[in-house]
């Protein structure tokens, strides 16, 4: 399938999938969201990733890796729920959107590229654009409805989810590359599923909280996209066109915005959509320079 196409379900699934997220992480709380939509998703790809070839996920680099994005994934996306619980939309999602900059950032470390000037534009790009989302979030009133504690802490949260996800992405990558796309999802879910209990048990001893028929329909419906959005990301890196994937999939967070300010009317100003294309454009200039 044409990855730039594959790229704009993932956007399509993990914006409207992150949008009905703010309400269920307000209900519920991130962590136990999680682990149901987790959950769904590893109950949606056991047969996929049964049929396929799971014998190489056992090899012991394979291993690794697909442990150690499922970790990271747990933490990073609770971090996101957090934010996105906490809001405002119009900024922890841009902010959470360039993940590509510390991705970049790790890999140029790492000694496995240079600094350009295209490359920097992009890197100044994405840092500017989230600077002026954030210093226009600053100067509008949010309802309570909009926005939950500071601004300040939204951001951290995004950020930190940013951060945790170049790494998720990084040694999730790795590992499909020896293995397959279906089964490292479905293996690093289930350890992410071992992380997330694990932190409910120590917080509050495994307690469920109370969970209508809706929700229980919404929660799985937000593991099947979410899983869709997964699979069809990395199933670009049989394309060889990863990076145009991860381009379109980046779009997610006009989705999300999107929707905030038409379904709850969340006040999102002019220069901010200016401030998120700018986000976005380097962001996808990051991620083509660095492939």
């Amino acid at each position: 399938m044409n990855p730039g196409l594959l790229g704009l379900i993932t956007a399509l699934c993990w914006g409207t999938g992150d949008f009905f997220a703010r309400y269920m992480s307000r209900a519920l709380g991130p962590v136990q969201v999680l682990i149901i939509l987790y959950i769904v998703s590893v109950l949606v790809l056991t047969p996929l990733a049964l049929a396929g070839d799971i014998e190489l996920l056992w090899q012991p680099t394979t291993l690794v890796l697909s442990v150690i994005s499922g970790v990271a994934s747990a933490g990073a996306a609770t971090l996101l729920y957090k934010s996105l619980a906490q809001g405002p939309l119009g900024i922890v999602v841009p902010v959470t959107a360039s993940y590509p900059l510390p991705l970049v950032l790790i890999v140029m470390f790492m000694g496995d590229l240079n600094l350009t000037f295209p490359l920097a534009a992009a890197i100044s790009a994405t840092i500017g654009g989230v600077w002026i989302v954030a210093r226009i979030g600053y100067k509008t009133e949010y309802s309570e409805v909009h926005a939950m504690g500071t601004i300040n802490s939204g951001i951290l949260l995004a950020g930190s989810a940013a951060i945790i996800f170049a790494f998720t992405f990084l040694a999730m990558e790795e590992a499909i590359s020896r293995s397959g796309e279906v089964e490292v999802i479905w293996f690093s879910r289930i350890i992410s599923i071992v992380v997330l209990l694990l932190a409910l048990y120590i917080r509050s001893g495994l307690r469920i909280g109370n969970i209508d028929k809706k929700m229980w329909m919404l929660l799985i419906a937000m593991g099947i996209v979410d899983s869709i959005g997964f699979v069809a990301l990395f199933s670009a890196h049989g394309t060889g066109n990863t990076a145009i994937a991860s381009v379109g999939s980046a779009a997610y967070g006009v989705v999300t915005v999107g929707l905030a300010r038409l379904v709850l009317k969340e006040p999102i100003k002019p220069m901010q959509w200016v401030g998120f294309a700018i986000v976005f454009a380097g962001a996808a200039g990051l991620t083509l320079l660095s492939t």
